[in-house]
This record gives C-alpha cells, structure tokens and sequence, in this order.
C-alpha cells in the first residue's frame, strides 16, 4: 500500500455521539467559547451517584492530580496500547483493531500513560504519520474521553500545524483542554499563540493548564493580557496570580502614566491573590511585591472606588498585618506598607460604597458587600434583616448577620429564625448527610445562625434544641461548638438533657464522643 495514502477510515467507533459533534454543536450553538455549563455535560458521561455522596469529576481529578499529587503510570496498559498501534500502523488498518484501541484506550486514565506511551512509541520506531492518523481518528470519532484524550496525546507527538483547529475546538471542552494544549505546542509553529488562543476559550482547569504554558512569554499582547484577565479562573486565581505578575512584569506596567481600570483591577486582584497565597506561589515568591504595592496603594487611592478593588485592599491589608518575624521584609517596611493600607481602607467613601449596596436586599453584589461589611466591622444587620425577609434560605446572609450582631440584635437574628426557618422540618435527624445540595439549603442557614451563637450565651437556645436533633451532623457539631464555647453557668439544664438525648442516638462517632465528653466535664 501506498503510504501516502494510508487511512484508517471513517467507520463509527460505536453508538453514541463523538466528542467532536459535542464540540462542534456547541460551537455552533455559543461560539468559540467559553462555553457555558451545557459543554460539560459530554457524550460519555453517566449517571451521577445518588444520595449525598461528594462528586468530583474527572476533569477536576485531572487538575489535581497533575498539580499535587504524583502520577503513577500503568505499564501494562502502555505496552497493550502501544503494541495495538503497532498492528495498526504496520499493516491494513483494520476496524477491529481500532475498536479494540478505542475500548483499550477507554479504559484507561489518559493523564497516567500519555507520556510513557509516547516513549514508547518513539522507541519503537513506528511511522510518524499513521500514528498521526490514528490519533486524529481517535480525536475525531471517539466517544469516551479517555479515548479521546489518548487520541489527542497521539497528535501532539505525531501530528503537525494542520491539526490546529481540532485541537482548539476539542479544547475549548475543559476535559480535554490540558492534553490539546500540550498537543498545540508540541505541534505548533506559533505556539505561545495558539495557546493563547486556547487559553480565552476556556475559565476552569483548562484556563490553569493553557495560562501555564504561557510562562515567559514575550509576546506584549499576552503580557498584557495575562495582566487584566489572563490569571482569572474559575478555581483559584492564586493558581495563576504569581506568573501573571511576573512573566506580565506587573511592577513595570503599574508605572506607566496611563493606567486603565482593566489594568488597576486585574493588578487589585493578583496582588491580593498573592496575600492569601495558597497552591502556588504568593506574596513571598514575588521579587517585587513591596513596590507594586505601595504603587498600588498610590492608584487606588486616586482612582474611583469599587467593591473589588476594597476587597483587594482589605485581603492585603489582612495579609500585612499576619505577617511573623519570619517574614523576607524588613519589619519597618511591613509597619509602613500597613499604615498605608489601613489608612486608604479607612476612607469613609469605602462605607458609603458598600452601604449603598446593601440598601437595596436585591443588589447584584449584596453578597460581596456583605462580606466587605464584615471586614471594616460596619453595623449593617438591619440591612440583612430586610435581605433575609426576601430569601430566608440565604446561608451566606444568615452567617454575617449573626457574626456582626450585638447581644440585642443577636436575640432579634434568634427570633427572626425561630419564625422564618423551617425548624419542625429540621428536627428529624439524627442522620450522617453532608449536606450537599439546593434541599439542605435550611439546614445550612440553620447552621449559620447557631455557629455564630457562641458569642452570645444563653441565646437561641430553641435553634440550639432543634440542630442537636438535626439530619446533618454538621449541624449537631455547630450546636455542640456554642455550646461547648459558652461558660458552663450559661448552659441550662435542659440543654444538657438535649445533648444527652443526642448523644444516645448520634450516628457519626466522633460527634458523640465529643458530646459526651461535654457532658462528663
């Protein structure tokens, strides 16, 4: 046979939709992308485990897998895959074999044999080409993401420059985004670009994996980029922060004399990415941290006021003031940058920010607000009464409500619970769920209100009463915590005659040896 014209055909690998007819349907459907939730939902998935179980996908297991944990690869299915493409490319494709390639390759996880395969496969010499070929047949006609992926691993060690458009549309899927931008720069002319091309269309994982490829890049359209909205995700933005700031030269571009608020705002958000550290490198890894900073602190306190820029100024503020002795600054340059943000987080434009948002229960940020609210301290209950009058469920709410009040209005928050949370419904534990899911959502708020009790003793003891008998044992240990912090003259008998009841009835074990060693003390 001719090898130009050697091909493995175009026969369905089996029923169900490929995963390039998803892509191209939501291309069609969206755009280039980002895609909405409807791309997740893929041709291979099944059914999600029932009951309270946590579920965590594989696209997040290949996020975290790749970045915190070792990847232990299969030999044996290295050598079976390899070995299948061997008899393929060496002869007539035969359909039988790419069916067995295509189960093989489902039945694998991509992320733990891309590389040894790809060793292998250059150590066996096989023909460039076909195996190219192969992989795009997998790309194009699979119908199982493992598949796919093994087919999209294939192309970027075998493929070339007229495999662009592939890999971009399969990796505006999330799933696949880690392994099309590998096999984007491995095929590439123009790589960083190409992978900056990826890397608009996706905002979870795929934005981390695509964005870090992008590290030292030159080209000043990325850099900048990576500076107003590159290092922005859907999972962490301290995944992303620290490269932004350094392979964007963020100190540099913070000193020229026209700073647009795309810029100000992406800079707010890195910097206090970097304050509360996390995953990847922070504040401590950045060699020029103090000056951006401070150069910060100079905009902001130029420039118009928003809830994202406060929230960055008060995240960095926090960050000044934990620092330790072992800190890589000089405790006079830490005393200095500090007074600095406490005295632009002082201004009283910032109050008068976050009070208007919060006048209106139905405010697009009220839930932003709220949480800046907690951090300058300001006495803004009566603003959440009237939201949690709109949406008694509001967990969020609930939790900064309590954690602001006085005693008075901490007995007012009991009261309001009392009357607007479902409690007969809640007392119908003991059960051992998580509490995951819209229809523990009373549950939850009901686990706000008492956690933050602790501060308050001797109120809300009828919430007290109903979350020891709760369903989720969350809610039992937020009740057993406030009970356990109050002084032992603030707990009446009754509610020791709960906990006993609790605790002869408590399923998950821990909880009850901690109740009753409440009661022993």
């Amino acid at each position: 046979m001719n090898p130009g014209t050697w091909e493995p055909g175009d026969d369905p690998l089996d029923e169900r939709p490929t995963f390039l007819a998803h892509a191209l349907a939501m291309s069609l459907r969206y755009g280039s992308g980002p895609w909405p939730q409807d791309a997740d939902r893929l041709p291979d998935d099944q059914p999600r485990p029932t009951g309270d179980e946590p579920f965590i996908s594989s696209v997040v297991m290949d996020g975290i897998q790749s970045h915190h944990f070792g990847i232990e690869s299969d030999d044996d299915a290295v050598i079976e895959i390899a070995d299948l493409l061997g008899r393929i490319v060496t002869g007539d494709p035969a359909h039988d074999d790419l069916l067995r390639l295509h189960a093989r390759s489902s039945a694998v996880s991509a992320l733990g044999i891309a590389d040894d395969l790809v060793d292998r496969i250059r150590r066996l010499r096989l023909p460039r080409d076909r195996i190219g070929a192969v992989g795009r047949h997998l790309a194009e006609h699979g119908t199982h993401r493992e598949a796919v992926k093994i087919g999209i691993v294939l192309l970027g060690a075998c493929g070339d420059e007229r495999d662009r458009e592939l890999l971009l549309l399969l990796g505006t899927l999330e799933e696949l985004t880690l392994y099309a931008v590998v096999a984007l720069q491995r095929t590439q002319p123009d790589r960083q670009r190409a992978t900056y091309e990826l890397a608009r269309r996706v905002r979870g994982w795929g934005r981390i994996h695509a964005v870090e490829r992008l590290k030292g890049c030159g080209d000043p359209q990325i850099r900048a980029w990576l500076l107003r909205d590159g290092f922005r995700n859907e999972i962490m933005d301290e995944y992303l922060a620290h490269l932004a700031a350094t392979t964007g030269d963020l100190y540099s571009a913070l000193l020229e004399p026209d700073i647009d608020d795309a810029l100000l705002d992406g800079a707010a958000d890195i910097l206090a990415a970097l304050a509360l550290g996390g995953p990847a490198e922070d504040m401590s890894d950045y060699a020029d941290a103090v000056p951006a900073m401070h150069r910060l602190a100079d905009l902001l306190a130029d420039r118009g006021g928003t809830l994202g820029r406060l929230d960055a100024a008060l995240r960095i503020l926090a960050f000044l003031r934990e620092l330790d002795d072992d800190s890589p600054w000089p405790p006079d340059t830490i005393a200095r940058l500090r007074r600095r943000y406490e005295e632009l987080t002082a201004q009283p434009r910032w109050n008068d920010l976050v009070l208007e948002c919060l006048t209106d229960p139905h405010h697009a940020h009220f839930h932003h607000a709220m949480w800046v609210a907690d951090r300058l301290r300001l006495r803004v209950v009566p603003q959440i009464i009237a939201r949690l009058k709109t949406d008694p469920l509001d967990e969020s709410a609930w939790y900064h409500a309590i954690r602001l009040a006085t005693a008075e209005e901490a007995e007012q928050l009991g009261h309001l619970a009392e009357r607007l949370l479902p409690l007969a419904d809640l007392a119908d534990g003991p059960g051992d769920h998580r509490g995951i899911g819209e229809e523990y959502r009373p549950d939850r708020a009901l686990e706000s209100v008492v956690g933050g009790l602790e501060a308050f003793p001797g109120i809300g003891l009828t919430l007290i009463d109903v979350a020891l008998r709760g369903r989720l044992t969350r809610v039992r240990r937020a009740a057993l915590a406030t009970l356990t912090g109050w002084p032992s003259s603030a707990v009446p008998d009754e509610a020791r005659h709960w906990l006993r009841q609790a605790a002869s009835v408590e399923p998950h074990e821990k909880t009850r040896t901690e109740m009753i060693d409440f009661l022993r003390n």
